[in-house]
């Protein structure tokens, strides 16, 4: 098993809308089991506990979104489950999730090439819209407070 710095995560609905919860610390572990399962720790503020207690009691899949190690990293994308949510003093919950990491997508950088030829750019411009736009995906949804 391999362990590494979880630094961000999003939660993502059938419509493709992010929801961006806040970290206070988090990890994620490769259980390089050949199955491309994982386990994924957040500790986050106790505002999140009731909706992710619905999540763990209908044993609901849900997708997420993980930056792994660095904030600058593509996201990596999970189907995970709730597997436990621990209280941490007043303030925070540990949040312990079980997820299948998804194959890596090409369809988005597809999409966003079309839509900027689409656009009318093209050429240097093109490029560096590209560049930009792969590296800040936009988040299509509030963050929660």
């Amino acid at each position: 098993m391999k362990t590494f710095k979880l630094v961000s995560f999003q939660l993502v609905d059938d419509q493709e809308k992010r929801q961006s919860v806040s970290l206070t610390n988090g990890l994620i572990i490769n259980k390089e089991d050949g199955e491309n399962n994982w386990i994924l720790e957040a500790v986050i503020d106790k505002k999140w506990y009731d909706e992710f207690h619905v999540l763990l009691k209908d044993k609901q899949k849900i997708t997420v979104e993980a930056k792994i190690t660095k904030e600058t990293n593509d996201p990596a994308t999970f189907i995970a489950t709730v597997a436990s949510i621990t209280s941490i003093g007043e303030n925070r919950i540990s949040l312990l999730m079980k997820g299948v990491l998804k194959e890596r997508r090409l369809h988005y950088a597809e999409m966003l090439l079309e839509d900027l030829i689409n656009q009318g750019l093209s050429g240097q411009d093109l490029l560096q819209q590209f560049k930009l736009q792969l590296r800040n995906r936009p988040i299509k949804s509030t963050s929660k407070k």
